[in-house]
């Protein structure tokens, strides 16, 4: 499983291509996502709405980014809890708990982003021997596949 820390000066997102209709990003075909890489974030308008399309690399990212802002919201959420059972209860008990609150905060630490996937593969599969099964998806040939 490879893992990478979200690094947010590393997250350089910029517009990428943009397609005005589904029919528009479909007869491209495959090669209309050889752009969306490294940070370009693609826009598709259709009749149903506007969507973004971005690489997973990048997807990740911004995932664990994410996730990371809203375990800091929780935590702040209990630091200020903390600090309010100090204001109404100023005894050595409640400023333990502020400082621990604080302290545990601190060391959250970050959340690891995939950058890659391993690709899924049939455990166990038994096949007719007279049946031809290709597991290897760069050997299946795909007929919308424009790049030659």
């Amino acid at each position: 499983m490879a893992s990478m820390t979200p690094n947010p000066e590393a997250l350089d997102l910029k517009a990428g291509p943009s397609w005005s209709s589904f029919e528009q990003f479909r007869s491209q075909g495959a090669k209309a996502l050889d752009s969306v890489r490294g940070g370009a974030i693609a826009t598709l308008q259709t009749k149903t709405g506007q969507y973004r399309i971005l690489a997973e690399s990048d997807f990740q990212a911004l995932l664990g980014l994410a996730r990371d802002a809203e375990r800091l919201r929780v935590g702040l959420r209990v630091v200020v809890k903390a600090v309010r059972v100090v204001q109404n209860h100023p005894d050595s008990d409640s400023l333990s708990l502020l400082s621990e609150a604080v302290a545990v905060l601190g060391e959250l630490p970050e959340l690891p982003a995939r950058g890659n996937f391993t690709p899924l593969a049939p455990e166990g599969l038994e096949v007719e021997e007279d049946l031809e099964v290709i597991l290897d998806g760069a050997q299946i040939s795909r007929p919308l596949d424009l790049r030659e």
